[in-house]
Formats: structure tokens, C-alpha cells, sequence
């Protein structure tokens, strides 16, 4: 990052804080209350980690694992004590006297959590059931009661959610459409910090991201939430809070072990082994701090789709037997190649070899009869698919008075796994570290951090195995083909010939080899830009945001007003591996400036009965236009049971880095990213581009003897308009109540509009002169450089580019879930959804993916209780989704419907604090995929020692 930018940011940095921190100094000392007293249960045991909070105020305790507690406030009575645990009904208590000693309360257990609070709707603490919008809380018995391996694994249980499994670590959500490996329309937030990788502008699933002990809770709001959180947030956003230490102290840790590769094609049985560790602990109330640590290590699952995807979707299952042209989905380095194209592109080379190849040029056939493919390289036999995660965490905390709690955090997160986006990308020592300065208050806060990623050996596998076919395969069968087709052969009998030479050559090549090897370590160590297949990114972060509540100076009986703004800086870095560089010369790449602001309104009538609630944001990035995004909501209860919610809301997405400014060679083509400067420079507006799709009906009809005017006539030229940002409108309606203290109803329908939708085009160019070049007296727009490009008289280029769709594109669905309790702590819940994308067909008539990517339906069904004889519990959850179609820049293909059964029993042993657990996630070992190219998903078995010295 340029030195400008640090010196900004930490001036920003030190600004910010030095101003509150003096102003929270120069609050006047009030007289003390003194309080002291006991929790309990119902049943008189002592609650042990009861959160006791002073009502706007920051000052709080936990109590002692005897349940007892002490607290002195800087503040003359009346106060009112907000006394919370999970799983248990929350007690406001007031307090009228100064000093009070064994203070006694009794907290009810529930059974259905209808009392929970939620901040991330409306970012202020509201009640669940009157939340404006569609919400999905995990707390932490939860992840306690859940059979997923990990709380990451249990969201896909949430209502609505979807998951892209690339790997056991690296895991995208989506909610309501348009899912993807890694998904840029759906935001993660950890302590408000933005879990992206800032060179891919997604979140890399929870490799690198928050310990399962130090997460307290996990919001999730399906949908846009642009109005209040900003770009990116179009189809939702998950907000993950850790744990403070001064609520949550002592000693915890958990140790997994268990097994996966049951019964698997390509693993022998292996160790699942997971190891999680925290500490928190308080000075005098007001200095805490925790440290944190989890590892993780598994041989992952395997991606073994074999099948056949050379032009027809699911044609043909591997082996590939004697198919001159095979491009199997898992099989790398078998990309499909044509003789004429490469043979152009040796005589552009020059030299010798250019003009021995130009002299026989017309012995190289174009289009079909010149294609081929390389016999290419399973992912298990040269990828390490072992899959590790380290996260360490530490947070600093000290509250300077009963209104200012100042804090720092850090954490920092290595791994290695495998995901897919153009390729497969293994990441290898993978890590990005988070730092975070927050100044809070119970009506504002001002935070700044930065994000800082390390892409470590991370390589591109489909890269590395097309490079060692470039000199075992590809060269021989060039060569050998052109000397058969010189001694009289047929086009056939020569790709015989050719196949047969290259196939000897291949032999010093294959998988285990000495040569295999040392060709894959000389190309994971050399750069993609340098003809390698090493994936170099070291981009930064750098944010500061802050919120301001109006209730101490706007009475919140007549209206509730906050207000907030933020600043980012995106510092790209990637040795020209990935990015395009701003400055050629000094090597240099884009930077990018925005900044957002929101205000939001909130009025409630009659007795709270009706609440509205409108909010606006304008956000602007320096490469766009700037942004309004409304949302106006509703609630309404009836009968103090019935909460009726209504609300429009807006979105919108910021084109990525990649987006903008990738240039990329992924063997297939170039990918170029869609900011002007890289369309000047690649000369698309001045050497005329045609859409891939039209030069192929253009090559058919001269292949089939077709007129070259028809085929001529065939080519569509692509036109370049200003690139923008995705927008999206939603109007949802919703119904939330908790009936009879034991059944919990949730359900919604929304209807969804997106314009500007960003899609990636393919295009072909003419390059005589390589790709950005001048192409001299080459023409695109004349009938003979037209004829060129048809007919392989000149060496061409295919781009993939990001556009906007035009119109509009619509989707619609709806939700539903029940929870309900049962006698004797049973629990029975499920929810189901459906998704629908309405305007596919114009998508595909523009010549673009749809990449709806998700199923119509699916659903899931849990039964579970806590303790269904004396400290033994169990939880069983069944999920199910249909099958859909998938589409993505790796390929596209069917997915089958599929489900799983996860299942769990746990023993708590009280007196050591400790929680026993057998389970597994997929206990049936039911194979599946959950999107194209991924891995074959298997059951793992595991069992787990959970110890909490404040465990009730």
C-alpha cells in the first residue's frame, strides 16, 4: 500500500479515537450504586456466565460459577439491570436503592426462543418477532445442540440457505438466487469487520474466519440489506458476534476427533481432528481480554466428476477410451485445442519455426476436423487435497468509564484447501490477518480496521496440468501431425499418428514421476504472469465506519433516528498475476476509493402496536456513479401475538476488483476486466470484437460449405457501454409469532427485480500482433478481416468480459418455518422454501448465463431434545434440496436432488463441566454434490470433549 494511503488511514485512525476518548474522559463521576446478589434457575441451582447489563449503559458482569455476581455502577438509583443467558427467559430488574445486597433472581428456562434480540435488521436491539424484515438467529446453544461438524456447517440448516461445498473449509452461502463458488452478492460481517478476501471480494467460507468457542451469535438476514450495510449486500448477509471476555470468562476448549472417507473411490479411511481453545478473563470489571485458537485438519473430499462436458452438458462418463476430443469436468489439463489455432499462433511467433509451419499451413485443418485434447490429470493424482485451518485470536478491552468501552483486536487465519472458480485454485498456506480499533457507547461507535491477505503458494491446478501437456502432449502432437499430413495422410490417420507419438512422449510425464514432479514444483514456484501457475495476491483492506443513536438528544417516543458513514480503501496487489496494472511502467495496480452514509427513521403507534421505519443510503465508489438505497418497512401486531411485517427494499452490488480490473489467462481465454482503461488498452472499441458464440455459427456455416457472406453475415460485433452497478428491488411480506409459549411460526414471500444485471460475456478478437497490440493493416471490420477471423487466416483471442443485461430480470419466492415443543423437552421443527428465477429465457436470449444456481426446493426437519433422560441429549436433522441446473464460468451441468441426515448425542457431565459428543454429519454416507465441479461429499463420524469452566 502507498505510504499516502497508511498515513490517511492511521490519521483517520487516531483522530477518531483521540476525540471520543477526551470526550468520554470529560464525562462527569456520578455516585456509586453498589449491587450485589445471586442467579438461579427455577429448580434454585446456581446459573453460572448470567450476562448482567446496566440499561444504556456499557458498565456490566457475568456471575461466578456459584451464580453470584457484583457490580457498582457510576450512577444514583433508579437503574434498571438487564439479566440475560442463553436458553433462558431474559429479566429486566429494577433498582431503587443505592446500595443492594443478595439481590436474588430466577430466570425461567425457555424451551422456544421467542425472546431472542436481534440488532442486525435495524441496527438497534429489537425483538426477534417484530424484526421489519426476514431474520435467522443461531445463538450459542445452538452450536452446542448441533450435529454439524462445525456452526459454519449448521447455517445450511438455517431457512432459506444454500450452500456451494468446495471443500470441507470453503463453504459460499447464498440466499434467494443467483448462487456461486464464491459468492459477491452475499456479505460476511465478524464483530463488523468484513470477512472478505480483498483481491476476491468474497469470503473464503470460515477457513481463516471465527473460532466456534468465541462465537455468540450468528444473524442472518436473507435479501437485500443495502440500505443499512452497504454495497454487495444484495441477496443477504451474515453477521458472526465472538464472545466479549467481560461476558464470557474462563477457561474453555473442545477436542474432535473423527473419520471421513468411509467407503470412498479414491481415499482410504482418514482423521478428522479438530482442537478449539479460548481464555477470557476480567481485572476490577474494567480491563478484559481473551486469547483464542483452533485448528483444524482433514484429508478433504475429492472432486471426481468424470463426465464428458466437450460442448454437450453430460455427455459420456470417463474413461475416455479413444475420443480424440474429451474434456472431462475433474480431469485437468484437457482442454480442447484446434491445430489451425495453434498454428497460427506459431507463425505470429516468427522465426524459423513460424516459417516452416506458414509453408505447410493448409495441412493444419480449422474447426472440428483440427480440434484435440490432451489426455489430462485426475485431481487425486497430483492435488493435495489435505485441508488445514489455523485461526489465533486475542481482544483487548477497557472501559474508561460506565459509558466508553475502548477495544482492540486481532486475528490472524492460515490454511490450505482447494475451491473452484475459472479452475481450481488450491490455497495453499493461505492466510489473512485482521486488525480492529473500536471505540463504543450505547448510542454510537466508531471502529476502524484493515484486512490484509496473503495468497501464499496458491495455485491454479488446471494451469499446472495444461503447462506439462504443453511440452509432454501438445508439442509432440503439433509436430508429429504436421510431419504425417506432409508424407500424404489423412487428417484422420494423421491425429492417429499424432495421438501415438504424443502418447509415448507422455509417458516421462505421468503422475508420480520424477519429470511430473519436478515440472509441477518449477510451475507452482513460477507466476502465472510469468507463464507459471502461481497465483500471487497480497491485497489490502483499509475501512473506518462509525454509528450514531439520536435517543439522548431526539426523544424516541416521537422518533428513533440513527445515522452512520464509513470510508474503504481497496489496495490491490498481485504482481500482475491477477490485476491489470494501473501504471505498466512502475508496475503499479488500482487502488479504490468509496465511501457510504445511511440515516434511518422509527416511529411506533399505539402502545408499539404499529412501527414504521424508513432508512436511505447513498453510497459512491470512484469508478461509478453514486447510489441511493432506500428500504421502508412496516410491522404490525395484533392481538399482542400476530406480527405482520411488510417492507420494500433496495440493493446493489459494486462490480468486484476482478470485475473491474482481473487480467487473467486461464488456458481458455483471457479474462479482462471491464473498467475503461483496460478496454482502451486491449483496443475493443477500435479492433473490433465479435461474440464467441457468433464466430462459432460463423465457422459452421463456412465449414459446411456455406456462402462467406452468410458466414460473414453470422458475426455479431460487440458494442461497449458504460459499465454499472447491479440493482435490485424487493418487496417482502412477512408473518412471525410465538403461540401458546410453544409453537414458533415464520414465513415470507418476496418478489425480487434486478437491473444492471453483471454478466460475463465471451468475445473474439483478432490479434495479429498479440492481445492489447496494434494490429496494423489488420481490419476486423472488412470482409477480408472478417473472413480471417472465420477462417483462421488470423491468430485470434477469446476474452471473457463483464456486462450489464439489459431489462429486467425478476425472481420470486417464499418460506416457511415452524418450531414447536413437545412434552417432556422434545422439539420438533423444519422449514421449507421456494425460489424461482422468471426471466431465465431473456437472460439466455442476450446471449448470457443465467447462473440462477439454485434449487426450487428444498427443505429440513429436526427433532432434537436437550435432555431427554437425566444429561443426555440428542438432535437429528434431515435436509433435502431438488435438483437443479448449474451454471458458472467452470461449466455447467445438472445437479441431483439430494439429502442428509446429521445426527448427535451428547452427555453433559456436570460435575467437570464437560459436554461428551458422538455424531456425524451425512450419517448415511449419501454422496453428493451441491455444485458443478465440486467434490463428492461423504459422511464424517466424529467425537467431541467440550469442557466450559462456566458450563451450566
Amino acid at each position: 500500500m502507498s505510504n499516502m494511503i497508511q498515513r490517511v488511514f492511521t490519521l483517520c485512525v487516531i483522530l477518531t479515537l483521540c476525540v471520543c476518548t477526551t470526550s468520554a474522559y470529560a464525562s462527569n463521576i456520578e455516585d456509586e450504586t453498589v449491587i450485589s446478589g445471586i442467579v438461579t434457575d427455577t429448580e434454585g441451582e446456581p446459573l453460572a456466565g448470567v450476562n448482567i447489563r446496566v440499561d444504556g449503559k456499557v458498565i456490566g458482569t457475568s456471575t461466578r460459577p456459584d451464580g453470584t455476581f457484583s457490580l457498582t455502577v457510576q450512577q444514583d438509583p433508579p437503574l434498571t439491570l438487564i439479566v440475560s443467558i442463553v436458553g433462558f427467559t431474559s429479566q429486566r430488574v429494577e433498582i431503587t436503592e443505592s446500595n443492594v445486597d443478595d439481590l436474588e433472581i430466577t430466570l425461567e428456562e425457555e424451551t422456544i426462543s421467542g425472546g431472542d434480540l436481534v440488532v442486525s435488521a435495524s441496527r438497534v436491539e429489537e425483538s426477534i418477532l417484530k424484526s421489519p424484515v426476514s431474520i435467522e438467529k443461531m445463538d450459542v446453544l445452538d452450536i452446542q445442540t448441533s450435529a454439524s461438524p462445525s456452526f459454519y456447517d449448521a447455517i445450511s440448516n438455517m431457512q432459506g440457505v444454500d450452500f456451494s461445498t468446495q471443500s470441507m473449509t470453503f463453504k459460499s452461502i447464498n440466499t434467494r438466487g443467483f448462487g456461486a463458488n464464491g459468492n459477491t452478492r452475499f456479505v460476511q460481517l465478524i464483530d463488523g469487520i468484513d470477512n472478505q478476501a480483498p483481491g476476491l471480494n468474497f469470503s473464503v467460507g470460515n477457513i481463516v474466519g471465527i473460532s466456534e468457542l468465541d462465537l455468540e451469535s450468528a444473524e442472518l438476514i436473507p435479501g437485500s440489506a443495502s440500505a443499512l450495510y452497504g454495497p454487495n449486500a444484495l441477496n443477504g448477509i451474515l453477521l458472526m458476534n465472538s464472545k466479549s471476555p467481560f461476558e464470557y470468562q474462563g477457561l474453555s476448549f473442545n477436542i474432535k476427533q473423527g473419520v471421513n472417507h468411509i467407503d470412498s473411490e479414491v481415499e482410504d479411511p482418514s482423521l478428522y481432528q479438530s482442537y478449539d481453545f479460548r481464555y477470557g478473563n476480567t481485572v476490577n470489571n474494567k480491563f478484559a481480554y481473551k486469547v483464542v485458537a483452533s485448528y483444524l485438519r482433514a484429508q478433504d473430499f475429492v472432486a471426481q466428476d468424470y463426465r464428458d462436458q466437450s460442448g454437450i452438458v453430460e455427455r459420456g462418463d470417463y474413461p475416455r477410451n479413444d475420443r480424440r476430443v474429451f474434456n472431462g469436468v475433474n480431469i485437468y489439463g484437457d482442454d480442447i485445442l484446434n491445430l489451425g489455432a495453434i498454428a497460427d499462433g506459431v507463425i505470429a511467433g516468427g522465426g524459423s519455426q513460424g516459417a516452416q509451419v506458414a509453408a505447410i499451413r493448409s495441412l493444419y485443418p480449422d474447426g472440428p476436423d483440427g480440434n484435440f485434447s490432451a489426455p489430462g490429470f485426475r485431481e487425486d493424482e497430483f492435488v493435495d487435497n489435505t485441508t488445514e485451518s489455523l485461526k489465533l485470536g486475542s481482544a483487548l478491552h477497557y472501559r474508561i468509564n460506565d459509558n466508553y468501552e475502548i477495544l482492540g483486536q486481532y486475528n490472524i487465519g492460515f490454511g490450505s484447501t482447494v475451491y473452484t472458480a475459472n479452475d481450481r485454485f488450491v490455497l495453499d498456506d493461505f492466510n489473512i490477518w485482521t486488525a480492529k480499533l473500536e471505540l463504543r457507547n450505547p448510542n454510537f461507535f466508531l471502529r476502524a480496521y484493515t484486512t490484509q491477505e496473503d495468497a501464499g503458494d496458491t495455485y491454479a491446478a488446471n494451469t499446472v496440468a495444461t503447462r506439462i501437456n504443453q511440452i509432454s502432449y501438445i508439442t509432440p502432437y503439433f509436430q508429429r501431425f504436421g510431419e504425417a499430413r506432409t508424407q500424404g495422410a489423412t487428417v484422420e490417420e494423421a491425429h492417429q499418428a499424432a495421438d501415438q507419438a504424443a502418447t509415448a512422449s507422455q509417458q516421462d510425464y505421468l503422475p508420480g514421476s520424477p519429470a511430473f514432479e519436478r515440472a509441477v514444483d518449477s510451475l507452482r514456484a513460477l507466476s502465472i504472469a510469468e507463464g507459471g501457475a502461481l497465483f500471487l495476491d497480497k491485497s489490502d483492506l483499509y475501512h473506518v465506519e462509525g454509528m450514531y443513536n439520536f435517543s439522548e438528544l431526539v426523544d424516541p417516543e416521537v422518533v428513533e433516528l440513527i445515522a452512520g458513514a464509513n470510508y474503504r480503501i481497496y489496495d490491490l496487489n498481485s504482481e500482475g498475476t491477477l490485476f491489470a496494472y494501473e501504471d505498466v511502467a512502475n508496475e503499479e495496480e488500482f487502488d479504490i476509493n468509496e465511501w457510504g452514509a445511511y440515516l434511518q427513521a422509527s416511529k411506533s403507534f399505539l402502545d408499539d402496536q404499529i412501527n414504521l421505519q424508513g432508512s436511505v443510503r447513498y453510497d459512491k465508489n470512484e469508478y461509478f456513479d453514486g447510489q441511493f438505497s432506500p428500504r421502508v418497512s412496516a410491522t404490525f401486531t395484533v392481538a399482542d401475538q400476530h406480527n405482520i411485517r411488510a417492507s420494500y427494499q433496495t440493493g446493489f452490488r459494486i462490480p468486484t476488483t476482478q470485475d473491474q480490473f482481473i487480467n487473467l489467462d486461464v488456458v481458455s481465454r483471457l479474462l479482462i476486466g471491464s473498467n475503461q482503461t483496460l478496454v482502451d488498452r486491449y483496443r475493443f472499441e477500435t479492433n473490433t470484437v465479435y461474440t464467441a458464440q457468433s464466430v462459432q455459427e460463423a465457422q459452421q456455416i463456412s465449414n459446411s460449405g456455406g456462402s462467406a457472406a452468410d458466414a460473414r453475415a453470422a458475426l455479431e460485433a460487440v458494442e461497449f457501454e458504460e459499465f454499472k452497478t447491479e440493482k435490485v428491488e424487493t418487496y417482502e411480506v412477512g408473518y412471525k409469532s410465538l403461540l401458546f409459549d410453544k409453537l414458533m411460526i415464520d414465513a415470507y414471500y418476496y418478489y425480487s427485480s434486478y437491473t444492471d444485471f453483471i454478466a460475463e460475456i465471451q468475445f473474439v478478437q483478432g490479434v495479429p500482433n498479440g492481445p492489447g497490440e496494434d494490429p496494423g493493416t489488420f481490419d476486423a471490420d472488412s470482409d477480408d478481416g472478417k473472413d480471417a477471423i472465420i477462417n483462421g487466416g488470423v491468430v485470434t483471442q477469446e476474452y471473457g468480459f463483464d456486462v450489464n443485461a439489459d431489462g429486467t430480470v425478476n425472481s420470486h419466492g417464499w418460506g416457511l418455518n415452524v418450531d414447536y415443543s413437545l412434552p417432556k423437552g422434545f422439539k420438533v421443527g423444519g422449514n421449507v422454501s421456494y425460489n424461482k428465477l422468471l426471466d431465465q429465457d431473456d437472460l439466455i436470449d442476450q446471449g448470457f448465463r443465467a447462473s440462477y444456481n439454485t434449487p426450487e426446493w428444498r427443505y429440513n426437519v429436526n427433532l432434537e431434545n436437550r435432555e431427554v433422560i437425566d444429561n443426555l441429549g440428542f438432535n437429528f436433522t434431515y435436509r433435502w434440496q431438488d435438483a437443479f441446473f448449474w451454471e458458472s464460468s467452470f461449466g455447467a451441468g445438472v445437479i441431483p436432488a439430494y439429502g442428509t441426515l446429521d445426527a448427535q448425542f451428547s452427555y453433559k457431565l456436570n460435575q467437570y463441566n464437560t459436554i461428551l459428543k458422538l455424531g456425524g454429519s451425512n450419517v448415511l454416507n449419501e454422496r453428493y454434490t451441491t455444485s458443478f465441479g465440486n467434490p463428492r461429499m461423504g459422511a464424517i463420524y466424529y467425537f467431541s470433549v467440550t469442557f466450559d469452566q462456566f458450563l451450566n
